[in-house]
């Protein structure tokens, strides 16, 4: 039998919906720590165990069901929290604690979420927070973010994209190099997929920002150059 590494602390208004949450966290090997009230989370924050957050929309404070968009407008503790949403659009800001995820949620979503956090103190020593030309990008959050602040929110593999060409800088990478270092040779990628995600990849950056992105197409690959 695994053994649950850490604690999630999995809060919601709602018990069946944190029945579904403890779920979740035990299918990636956590231990869910299931509360339904704010002033418990100030509680159970404290414990050292306590490595992440994960907070329905609703939640109990002082006796009522409270939206947590005010209860948390002011949060200020150093333990990443993960907020499950109806909609993202107008909560959606940078907080380098902070991350938005749309209900509902699997598995493998959450786990692709929680992974960069469950060492972030290490991930924080070791400056998530890199330059990319005219863009800041914090790899623990999975962010671009422009000179003008700008927040361009990435996908799991645009990240690992990303990563890849900046450990290899002002490099041509080959599309063989990006199917080995990025998808691991997926029987389902091919060089099609790889062009689809870096076309995707820049129209995202290009409809938040106007700063140039200098990821340029040679005729044996893809370079980026800084």
């Amino acid at each position: 039998m695994k053994k649950n590494f850490f604690n999630i602390i999995c809060c919601s208004a709602d018990n069946t919906i944190n029945e579904a949450l403890k779920s979740l966290i035990t299918a990636i090997n956590c231990n869910p720590v299931l509360i339904d009230s704010y002033e418990e989370v100030l509680e159970k924050i404290k414990v050292e165990e306590t490595k992440a957050l994960l907070v329905d929309e609703f939640i109990n404070y002082k006796g009522k069901r409270c939206h947590v968009k005010e209860i948390f407008k002011n949060y200020t503790y150093e333990i990443p929290i993960i907020f499950l949403l109806e909609t993202v659009n107008d909560m959606q800001h940078y907080h380098p604690y902070k991350q938005y995820l749309k209900k509902p949620i699997n598995v493998i979503t959450l786990k692709n979420y929680l992974s960069p956090y469950l060492k972030y103190k290490e991930l924080i020593k070791a400056n998530p927070i890199m330059k990319l030309g005219n863009f800041s990008f914090d790899k623990s959050l999975k962010l671009l973010v422009d000179e003008d602040n700008n927040k361009i929110d990435l996908t799991h593999l645009e990240s690992q994209l990303l990563l890849t060409f900046l450990k290899n800088l002002n490099k041509v990478l080959s599309e063989d190099f990006l199917l080995k270092n990025v998808w691991g040779y997926s029987v389902d990628v091919n060089s099609n997929t790889i062009k689809t995600h870096i076309w995707r990849l820049r129209k995202k950056i290009s409809n938040k920002s106007k700063a140039k992105f200098d990821l340029e197409t040679t005729n044996n690959g893809y370079v980026f150059k800084n």
